[in-house]
C-alpha cells in the first residue's frame, strides 16, 4: 500500500505536515475503516507518550539528583524555600554554583533570586544573536544559561510533573510564580511605586531597548518602554471587582479558576499615571475553568456559578444561560462582561495556563492569588510573546494550543510582539538547500531560502504593492469583500483594509490553521505588513474581517467548526435578538445537511442543535436541551464510535457518579437508503459534553468532528470526499507535542503562499474584471 503523498487538484497536500509518521501512513495507506485505524493509533501513541512523560519525573516525586547534590528533600508541595535550596547548592563546588541555579527543574523565582545572588544574572537580555551554551558543566542538558530557552525546558518540566499524582493539594503551584514574587523576577528591571501617603501603589517595569532582545522580533511597534503591574493580590482584587462589576461576589472558588485576557487586565492596571486602562479590555469575557471534579460535581458547580452571577445582577435583568459543544456561557447586557465556561475536566489550575497559546495570557485568579507561567512573567518584562511550534501546530486538547491570527494582532495592538528566538533561527542552517527542504516538505511547494529577512522582504514588497492596486483601482473607506455592499463605509479619513482582503478563495492549507495567516512565514509577514502601514498612519484596517472567518475551509463553508453565530457584543447587543440568531444557526445547520443528503438519500428533515439555550443551567443541561450534530458517517465508524464510547462511560461510570442513562450510546440512525454510510444524530448529553473526562472519548470526538467538516464536500466526488476526510482527521488528531519542533519550523518558514501575484479577488470586482474565481475541488 501506498504511502506517497496525495494532493488535492491546486497541489496542496491532503494529509496536514502536524501527523506524525505512523498517523500519516495510515491515512495514505488506502486500508478499510481508516477512522477506526486513526482512533486506535492515537490511542496507542497517547499511552506510550504519557508514560514517557512520567518517567521524566522521578517516582520519589523530589527535586532528583544534580551533579552529585541530594535534592530530594525538597519536595513539590507548592511552596519551595529558596533558603533550602541556597543551602543545597552552596554544598557544590563554588565553580558549579552559579550554574546550578539554571537547573531547568528549580521555580523560575527561585532562579532569578539565585542568580542575583550569585551574580550571574548579567546577561539576561543579551544581544547575541546565537544560543546560549546549554550547560557549562560536563556538557548536562540540564543547565540552560538562555533564559528564554530555560523558561522552555522548564514548561516542559511543568508539564511532567502534572502527569503524576499530586504529592500535596497545593503540588501544582510549584513553578508558578505569584504576584508578590514579581518584583524578584524582575529584579533591577523593577521599582515600586509609592502614592502622596508613601503607600505601594504599583510595580514599575523599566523594559530594555527591543534591540537588546536576543532573536528576530516582529509587530513590536506598539511596545512601550515602562508597564505598570499590580503590587499585591489586595491591589488586583480591588480592580478585580472593579472590572467585574462584583459578578462572582460570594462565589465558592474551590476547584474553581479564571484565566487568560480579563486576568491580564485587571493585573495591568494599577491607579497610577502611565498605566493601562480598565476600558482597554470593557469586551473582555470572565473566562472561568472548573478543575479536579468529575463530571457530576462540575456540572452543580457550574449551577452555583450561574445562581452567583444572577444574584449580582440588579432585580429584573435580563439573564440567558446559553451552551455549545465546548462552552457553557452566561450573557445579560452589555456591558456586564459574560462568564463563560470552559468544558474540560482539567486537573489543576497549572494545566490551564499550560494549555495557553500566547504568553502573555498565560496568567489566572483563584479568588485569593494570582499566579503566571514564567514565560508570562517574561513577557511583561520585555514585551514579546515568544514564539514556538505550538502556537501553529498545538491541538487544545494537547499540551498548548495553537493560537489565532485575530490575537496575535490584538495583542500586538496592545504592546506584546512576537519573538523568534536564536536557537529557532540557527536551527534553519540545516536546511538551506532545495534538497534539504524536498526530503521535510511531505510534498509541500516551498521556497528558495529559509532566511527571515528575505523573505519578510519579499513579503512587505507584496503588500505593499496590493495596497497600491486596490487604491488605484479606486478603493477607498469601505471594508471591501463579498459579498459587495455589504459593509458601510467606514469614517475615516484613510483607506480601510482588513486582513482578509489580503487572501484569495484559493489560499487554503491541510495545516491545523486552515486559512489562517499563521500557516506560514511569509504568508503572515503579508499581515504584519498590513499592521505596520497602520501603525505608520497610511491606511486603516476594519477588524472583523479575517479570512478564516470570511473564506471559511471549503467550498461549502456553511458548517463552520465555530459553536456560535456571529453577533455582536457590544452597545448594540440585544437578547431577543440574540436567541433569534441562536435559532437561525441550528435551522441553518438542519438545512445544509439536508440539502446535502438529498443529493445521495431520500429524508424529509433532520434536526439539530449546535447551540441551545435557557434561563438557567439546569434547563440547558436536560436532555430536551442537549447538543445535536448531524453526520453521515461510515457504517463501520458508527459501530465503532458507540462500542468505544459506551465501553468508556462505563468504565467511567463508578469514578464520575454516572447514572446509567449517561452511559447510552450517543450515536442514533436516521432512516434511509444508505448501505455502507448512514445518516446519524450525535447527541452530546450533559456529561459527553466534558472533554478530557476519557482519552477514548476524545479521540472519537475529533474524528466526529473530522467527519462533519466533511459533510460540506458532498457536493464533490466520492474520492475528493474521502480525501477530505483524511485532511481533517490529519489536522484534528490530538498532538501532545509537535514530533520535530526545528524540522516544522523550517517547513513553516519554507512554506509558500497560494497567491503569488498581487492581484486579489477584490481588485478583480473593483476593476470589473470578473475572473473565474470559483474553489476548485479539494
Amino acid at each position: 500500500m501506498s504511502t506517497d503523498p496525495v494532493y488535492y487538484s491546486r497541489g496542496s497536500a491532503v494529509v496536514s505536515t502536524v501527523a506524525n509518521p505512523e498517523l500519516r501512513a495510515v491515512l495514505l495507506s488506502q486500508r478499510p475503516r481508516i477512522a477506526e485505524a486513526a482512533v486506535k493509533l492515537q490511542l496507542r501513541n497517547w499511552e506510550k507518550a504519557e508514560a514517557t512523560a512520567l518517567a521524566q519525573v522521578k517516582s520519589d516525586q523530589g527535586f532528583g539528583q544534580l551533579l552529585g547534590i541530594d535534592f530530594d528533600a525538597i519536595l513539590f508541595q507548592g511552596e519551595v524555600d529558596v533558603d533550602a535550596i541556597s543551602n543545597a547548592i552552596l554544598k557544590a563546588d563554588k565553580s558549579l554554583q552559579k550554574d546550578i541555579w539554571t537547573w531547568e527543574r528549580l521555580p523560575y523565582d527561585i532562579r532569578c533570586i539565585g542568580l542575583t545572588r550569585s551574580g550571574g544574572d548579567e546577561d539576561k537580555d543579551s544581544s547575541s544573536k546565537r544560543p546560549a551554551k546549554k550547560s557549562r558543566v560536563q556538557g548536562r542538558e540540564e543547565l540552560v544559561r538562555d533564559v528564554d530557552e530555560w523558561i522552555i525546558r522548564n514548561e516542559k518540566f511543568l508539564r511532567a510533573l502534572s502527569r503524576r499524582p499530586d504529592p500535596a493539594p497545593d503540588a501544582w503551584k510549584y513553578g508558578l510564580v505569584r504576584i508578590n514574587q514579581l518584583s524578584a523576577v524582575f529584579g533591577s528591571a523593577s521599582t515600586t511605586v509609592f502614592d502622596a501617603t508613601g503607600a505601594t501603589v504599583a510595580l514599575k517595569v523599566s523594559r530594555s531597548p527591543v534591540a537588546s532582545l536576543p532573536g528576530y522580533t516582529v509587530l513590536d511597534a506598539k511596545r512601550i518602554q515602562d508597564v505598570f503591574i499590580q503590587p499585591s493580590n489586595e491591589a488586583f482584587k480591588k480592580r478585580w471587582d472593579s472590572m467585574t462589576n462584583g459578578l462572582l461576589e460570594g462565589l465558592d472558588w474551590s476547584n474553581t479558576v479564571v484565566a487568560g485576557g480579563i486576568i491580564l487586565g485587571a493585573l495591568l492596571t494599577p491607579v497610577v499615571s502611565g498605566a493601562n486602562k480598565p476600558e482597554e479590555w470593557q469586551s473582555s469575557d470572565i473566562d472561568l475553568y472548573i478543575y479536579g471534579l468529575n463530571p457530576t460535581l462540575a456540572n452543580k458547580k457550574i449551577e452555583h456559578i450561574a445562581v452567583t452571577c444572577k444574584n449580582n445582577l440588579p432585580p429584573h435583568s435580563p439573564f440567558l444561560v446559553v451552551r455549545n459543544s465546548q462552552t457553557i456561557t452566561i450573557y445579560s447586557e452589555w456591558p456586564r462582561r459574560r462568564v463563560q465556561i470552559v468544558l474540560k475536566l482539567i486537573k489543576n489550575p497549572r494545566e490551564v495556563l499550560l494549555n495557553f497559546d500566547l504568553d502573555i495570557c498565560a496568567c489566572a485568579w483563584d479568588g485569593s492569588d494570582v499566579y503566571l507561567l514564567p514565560r508570562c512573567a517574561r513577557t511583561l518584562e520585555t514585551g514579546t510573546n515568544v514564539f514556538v511550534m505550538d502556537l501553529i501546530s498545538g491541538h487544545y486538547l494537547g499540551d498548548r494550543k495553537a493560537t489565532r491570527d485575530k490575537r496575535v494582532f490584538k495583542y500586538a495592538s496592545r504592546g506584546y510582539g512576537l519573538r523568534v528566538l536564536p536557537f529557532y533561527i540557527s536551527s534553519l542552517a540545516t536546511y538551506d538547500s532545495a534538497a534539504k527542504l524536498d526530503a521535510i516538505a511531505h510534498g509541500e511547494k516551498h521556497s528558495a531560502t529559509v532566511s527571515l529577512t528575505t523573505l519578510a522582504t519579499a513579503a512587505r514588497a507584496w503588500t505593499a504593492k496590493v495596497i497600491k492596486k486596490y487604491i488605484t483601482a479606486g478603493h477607498d473607506n469601505k471594508p471591501f469583500h463579498w459579498p459587495a455592499r455589504a459593509y458601510k463605509p467606514v469614517g475615516s479619513d484613510k483607506p480601510i483594509f482588513s486582513h482578509a482582503m489580503l487572501e484569495s478563495y484559493q489560499q487554503v492549507t491541510s495545516e491545523p490553521l486552515g486559512r489562517s495567516c499563521l500557516t506560514g512565514f511569509t504568508l503572515f509577514m503579508r499581515h504584519v505588513a498590513l499592521w505596520e502601514q497602520e501603525v505608520e498612519g497610511k491606511i486603516s484596517i476594519f477588524e472583523d474581517l479575517w479570512a478564516t472567518d470570511t473564506y471559511g475551509e471549503g467550498a461549502r463553508v456553511e458548517l463552520a467548526y465555530d459553536d456560535s453565530p456571529a453577533y455582536k457584543w457590544d452597545r448594540t447587543f440585544n437578547l431577543a435578538e440574540f436567541k433569534k440568531a441562536l435559532n437561525d444557526h441550528n435551522q441553518k445547520e438542519s438545512e445544509v445537511i439536508l440539502d446535502n443528503v438529498h443529493r445521495v438519500a431520500d429524508v424529509d428533515s433532520i434536526p439539530a442543535a449546535r447551540i441551545t439555550y435557557g434561563n438557567s443551567v439546569e434547563q440547558v443541561l436536560l436532555p430536551a436541551n442537549d447538543i445535536i450534530i448531524p453526520l453521515i458517517l461510515d457504517r463501520s465508524f458508527f459501530d465503532f464510535a458507540n462500542t468505544e464510547i459506551v465501553s468508556a462511560l462505563q468504565g467511567v461510570k463508578e469514578l464520575a457518579d454516572l447514572d446509567e442513562g449517561d452511559c447510552a450510546a450517543p450515536l442514533t440512525l436516521v432512516p434511509s437508503g444508505y448501505t455502507k454510510k448512514v445518516i446519524a444524530l450525535w447527541r452530546l448529553n450533559k456529561v459527553l459534553n466534558w472533554q478530557m473526562l476519557d482519552r477514548r472519548l476524545d479521540e472519537i470526538r475529533e474524528v466526529l468532528w473530522a467527519y462533519h467538516r466533511t459533510n460540506e464536500r458532498m457536493v464533490v466526488e466520492k474520492d475528493n470526499r474521502h480525501r477530505y476526510l483524511l485532511t481533517n482527521i490529519s489536522k484534528r488528531a490530538i498532538r501532545t507535542t509537535v514530533e520535530d519542533e526545528h524540522e516544522a519550523f523550517a517547513r513553516w518558514v519554507a512554506r509558500t503562499p497560494y497567491t503569488e501575484q498581487t492581484t486579489t479577488n477584490g481588485i478583480y470586482e473593483l476593476l470589473g474584471d470578473y475572473a473565474d474565481e470559483s474553489e476548485e475541488d479539494e
